[in-house]
């Protein structure tokens, strides 16, 4: 563990938990993800930003210099459907698309609870059907963390069901996966979690798609039909609430005879690749995600050729 980790819990749990006990409603959020963006929203001179549309939902393109990739990565914000943007997650899309060569589509859906279930989640289908267009399913990899993993996740059912062509690889941080919280470690793991308390997970259900099914796979993909997804896959901290979520979806693709690859790490925070410009587990977990990424483009373009 990194002197910077033994720093960073602390110092969340001051800054951030402290806020969701006095006030446990997940829209708590939105002022914090604000209060980030200014300083996560800076990039390196070596990548460039695109404000851009696909099938008509704001969209932002970040381009390394000299990247020679064809492919694309479609990445989805988390932030509890109610808050983030991609400013919020440049500390983690721009070294995706630095080190995999790949654009990154970081897709600005609209949010809870201004816009209920399932708006979101049709923004994100409009703008990958629109992407097909431009780059084809194998040259394509969806990713997302914690709100936005779930809409990866239920993006990639929603495709599967109309019939559209699935992409290379999924890649989820820290999904939330059961909205209808049938596991244990939102319990178990509220006191060890630096970020959450366990009564802001109830507000979601509330604030996000009220009067719905939580046991609509759409809102927990947990609860779909996982048959013939695309390799996955998850990273998750140990010491998360939504630690459950990962484990348990990881292991129904398996059984499903998905490829997966899970990884628990251990002490780190909620989402901890932002932390990626100060703490040497954010780069370890990135250069992970992209060596997963790199594998699984070559031998989905294989099976295309």
């Amino acid at each position: 563990m990194s002197l910077q980790l033994l720093l960073i819990n602390p110092m969340m749990r001051f800054q951030v938990k402290r806020r969701f006990k006095k006030n446990p409603d997940v829209m708590t959020l939105r002022p914090i993800m604000t209060a980030m963006e200014p300083q996560n929203a800076k990039l390196p001179a070596d990548v460039t930003v695109e404000q851009t549309a696909l099938g008509g939902v704001a969209v932002e393109k970040l381009t390394a210099t000299g990247a020679e990739s064809s492919g694309a990565f479609f990445y989805i914000h988390g932030g509890g459907w109610v808050a983030g943007s991609p400013r919020t997650h440049r500390p983690l899309t721009h070294r995706l698309a630095t080190k995999t060569g790949m654009a990154v589509y970081a897709v600005d859906y609209r949010l809870a609870p201004e816009h209920f279930f399932p708006a979101g989640l049709d923004d994100c289908v409009a703008a990958y059907r629109a992407l097909l267009e431009k780059v084809p399913a194998h040259e394509i990899v969806i990713g997302g963390d914690s709100a936005g993993g779930n809409l990866a996740l239920a993006l990639v059912l929603r495709l599967k069901a109309e019939g559209i062509p699935l992409p290379a690889a999924l890649v989820c941080l820290s999904p939330a996966t059961d909205l209808a919280a049938t596991g244990g470690s939102r319990v178990s793991n509220a006191q060890r979690d630096a970020l959450f308390v366990e009564q802001m997970m109830h507000t979601v259900e509330s604030r996000y798609c009220p009067g719905a099914d939580p046991h609509n796979p759409y809102i927990s993909p947990l609860h779909g039909d996982v048959a013939d997804l695309p390799p996955t896959l998850f990273h998750v901290g140990d010491t998360e609430m939504l630690l459950d979520d990962s484990t348990r979806m990881a292991d129904k693709m398996r059984a499903a005879a998905v490829p997966v690859t899970i990884k628990v790490w251990p002490k780190v925070p909620h989402v901890w690749h932002l932390m990626a410009d100060i703490l040497p587990e954010a780069r370890q977990a990135i250069d992970e995600i992209v060596a997963f990424v790199h594998v699984h483009r070559k031998a989905a373009s294989g099976r295309a050729t």
